[in-house]
């Protein structure tokens, strides 16, 4: 008798942990943005001078990918990204312009990526030097 209970409860036990397994969702497909570069390099700016460089991201996930929003560590730093959603596979372009607004020396500013992907934030950083006219 006490035999068959052990068997019993170590079959109950299988049966409650292969159930938990299956139960398991798996996770839904999202989109998934990747930038071509996450430091970018500025190099040298003379003072009161604006400088653009363009910086590509793609959507690798399996979603449409929306950029939200785009902050910036400054008001020296502006971004122009597009609107429209971006389909798996598909590439843009982030355009970011730092004004050598703020004097002479090196500089470092951080721009912060929002989407609806599953790496809902990406930070993108600008370095370079301005010097004088």
């Amino acid at each position: 008798m006490m035999k068959h209970l052990h068997l019993l409860s170590i079959s109950l036990l299988c049966l409650w942990m292969s159930a938990g397994i299956a139960q398991t969702t798996p996770e839904k497909p999202k989109a998934y943005f990747t930038v071509s570069k996450s430091l970018i390099d500025f190099g040298e700016l003379k003072v009161g001078a604006t400088k653009t460089v363009n910086v590509t991201f793609t959507n690798t996930g399996d979603k449409p990918l929306i950029i939200s929003s785009i902050y910036t560590s400054c008001g020296c730093t502006e971004v122009d990204y597009p609107r429209e959603p971006f389909m798996p596979g598909k590439s843009g372009t982030l355009k970011i312009s730092y004004s050598a607004t703020e004097g002479e020396g090196f500089f470092s500013k951080i721009i912060t990526v929002y989407t609806n992907a599953k790496n809902k934030k990406e930070d993108i950083k600008i370095e370079g030097v301005v010097i004088p006219k």
